[in-house]
């Protein structure tokens, strides 16, 4: 089984298949039959299986023909008390993974801004400005993921993205759905790491649904934008307060807004933390262009106009944080379409 692709569950149970348990079923979630486990039968790790593989391997265990190739792992169950549910709305703990939660002693640092582009970006001569040569380097943010997220399928994820963004720093392309999907889960991705980088205040169920379903939380809503800039690295980060008619606001967080550049992209990832319609948004005569909830349409790379580090403030601002109303002149630059290589071909 590959968990560096495809997220996987695990089982528990007994190993006549009487009682069965898996884990990861959703964020924060777990699939279980009723509670308690049988009392005469012991529980073990029964071992893991591919998403789509869940339902089979439960009829296996059920029927009594699994065949255990390993000696089993005991396992226990604690029971909690009635009415008591997973605390999915609560930021990530520090010390765990904002991911998967697993508490680690030693977690790696990882870097937000991967290493392709930190390659990119400095082949390009790019440095932070200062007059002082000795503090031209550029430091990289870093923020703690475990070393299972980070050498596994994040670790995928940036090699699958920069083969999709590096073309489209510098020239067209055609960006099938697929890889409009790879590009949101990219930024959702990068969204959390910059949340937990800071005070973190996303509720890890989003984090931790990246990295079980490969794809952004249906919740989310994932954006694109062309951006050129001295400044590669813009970085906008807003709380989104929840309305409240009275003088002075809400302190309450209602969502999370982040966006960001990377060179000649730029993203805006809107985390609600709430369910409810997302009011219409200005897209700037068709600048921005929404990754997720996916369209189904082949993206023709880049929009017409692109954002540069003044104006990708107009592009932060749009989605009301419900504690003034901001009103911006947004100057749009047209963007200059430089042939590249054939993109892929648009599906039937």
């Amino acid at each position: 089984m590959k968990r560096a692709v495809h997220a996987w569950v695990e089982l528990y149970g007994t190993q006549s298949g009487s009682w069965l348990s898996a884990t990861r079923i959703d964020a924060g979630h777990g699939l279980a039959d009723p509670l308690p486990p049988p009392p005469d039968e012991r529980l073990y790790m029964l071992g893991a299986a591919h998403r789509a593989c869940l339902d089979p391997a439960v009829e296996l265990l059920r029927q009594g023909v699994a065949i255990f190739d390993h000696p089993l792992q005991e396992a226990f169950v604690d029971v909690p008390p009635h009415g008591q549910a997973p605390a999915n709305w609560l930021p990530a703990q520090r010390g765990r993974c904002p991911f998967c939660q697993d508490l680690e002693p030693n977690p790696t640092k990882e870097d937000i801004y991967p290493q392709w582009l930190i390659r990119e970006l400095r082949r390009l001569g790019v440095r932070n400005g200062s007059p002082d040569p000795r503090q031209r380097k550029i430091e990289w943010p870093t923020t703690p993921v475990c070393q299972q997220c980070n050498n596994n399928w994040m670790s995928v994820l940036e090699n699958d993205v920069s083969s999709i963004l590096l073309p489209m720093f510098f020239s067209t392309r055609l960006v099938s759905e697929q890889e409009q999907v790879t590009l949101a889960l990219w930024a959702a991705m990068k969204a959390v790491l910059f949340d937990s980088a800071g005070e973190a205040v996303i509720p890890h169920g989003f984090g931790q649904s990246l990295e079980l379903f490969r794809h952004p939380h249906p919740g989310m809503h994932v954006w694109i934008a062309a951006y050129h800039d001295s400044n590669p690295l813009s970085l906008v980060v807003r709380p989104i307060y929840a309305a409240q008619e009275v003088e002075g606001g809400s302190d309450q967080l209602d969502g999370w807004c982040a966006t960001f550049s990377v060179l000649r992209v730029a993203f805006q990832v809107f985390i609600p933390f709430a369910e409810g319609d997302l009011a219409p948004l200005p897209d700037f005569h068709g600048s921005v262009v929404k990754l997720w909830p996916p369209s189904g349409e082949v993206l023709d790379w880049p929009p017409a106009y692109y954002f540069d580090s003044k104006s990708i403030n107009g592009l932060a601002a749009r989605i009301n944080d419900n504690r003034e109303v901001i009103q911006m002149e947004v100057t749009l630059t047209e963007a200059v379409r430089e042939p590249g290589p054939p993109g892929p071909a648009p599906t039937p």
